[in-house]
């Protein structure tokens, strides 16, 4: 997976854009706010199947069958990297109460979909990574 060269400014536009998109099961939850970001940026479709829930309970039982977060970032974008070497641009989990996230490093934040839109958590709450391009 490579980024296109202006990928900096297709994050930006895409953050921007989803800003005040609020979380939806299957239509902005932190699997396809991932998926949609690396589409952004790559200009691939991965991970199309986390599309077909509609509600928390479905979206868990999607999830389980996937094997969690960490594995449907592992199947689209590798091994993982070391959080300390996480860039801008690259993929993370994060903490979120007692359940994991993926999110977008932005810096010393992460950002991801919201209750009212994207938030922005601190990197050290990231537990994973991966390099995107």
């Amino acid at each position: 997976m490579k980024r296109y060269p202006d990928w900096q400014v297709r994050m930006q536009a895409f953050v921007r854009e989803r800003r005040k998109m609020p979380f939806a099961w299957g239509r902005n939850d932190c699997a396809v706010f991932a998926a949609d970001y690396l589409e952004a940026v790559t200009g691939e479709r991965v991970c199309t199947d986390l599309r077909a829930h509609t509600n928390a309970r479905e979206a868990l039982q999607t999830l389980e069958r996937a094997g969690g977060v960490r594995a449907i970032a592992t199947r689209a974008l590798g091994e993982p990297i070391p959080v300390v070497r996480a860039g801008v641009g690259d993929v993370v989990v994060i903490a979120v109460g007692k359940r994991e996230a993926l999110a977008v490093c932005n810096g010393g934040t992460a950002v991801a979909p919201g209750p009212a839109g994207v938030v922005a958590v601190p990197m050290q709450q990231a537990l994973a990574a991966w390099r995107v391009g």
